[in-house]
């Protein structure tokens, strides 16, 4: 029972896990405009915004600004987990080829759907989010707002195929991993 609870663990946190380190390599990687940059040093605490945001436009980003600490708070909750779970089995070989095996091909699906529900249907899995994450509504703004033309709608797209693309390279690795530990085995 306690093996099957830790790879039941494992299996949705490493996906977590590795979703959330594939979106701050990619955005920490991207070749943002000034304008951009200087959102995401709000965003990340690291300056104050001198941009001429509306009101809305910026009570919408002290939104995303908790939203991303949010998502700081399950990476490294996630890492801590996936860490304990592979220290825990370190001198159990099998143990550990089946929490890579079951790990990627978990991270491979999801990311794959993710990834899929991107390419065809964006606007929706984007509304989605929004009112999962933004559900007082704050988040539609005329195309012709600071925000928007700030991060336009290709903006999201790019960073969210690259996102998922890494994430399911990712998952490719741990397969690929496991079956390296198997062969030694």
């Amino acid at each position: 029972m306690k093996k099957k609870i830790l790879l039941v663990s494992f299996c949705i946190f490493l996906p977590i896990f590795l979703l959330l380190f594939s979106y701050k390599a990619v955005l920490g990687m991207s070749d943002l405009t000034e304008n951009q940059q200087e959102t995401m040093n709000f965003l990340e605490n690291k300056q104050e915004l001198n941009l001429n945001y509306t009101s809305s436009e910026i009570s919408h980003l002290k939104d995303v600004k908790g939203v991303m600490n949010l998502i700081d708070y399950l990476f490294y909750l996630s890492l801590i987990i996936i860490t304990l779970i592979i220290t825990y089995y370190k001198k159990n070989k099998k143990q550990l080829i089946k929490l890579f095996r079951y790990g990627g091909i978990t991270t491979l699906i999801s990311m794959g759907i993710i990834l899929f529900l991107s390419l065809f249907a964006f606007n929706t899995t984007f509304t989605i989010f929004h009112q999962i994450f933004f559900p007082q509504g704050n988040w539609l703004f005329p195309t012709n707002s600071l925000l928007i033309q700030t991060f336009p709608i290709e903006f999201f797209i790019g960073i969210s195929v690259r996102m998922f693309g890494l994430g399911i390279l990712l998952g490719m690795v741990l397969v690929l991993v496991n079956s390296l530990l198997k062969k030694k085995s």
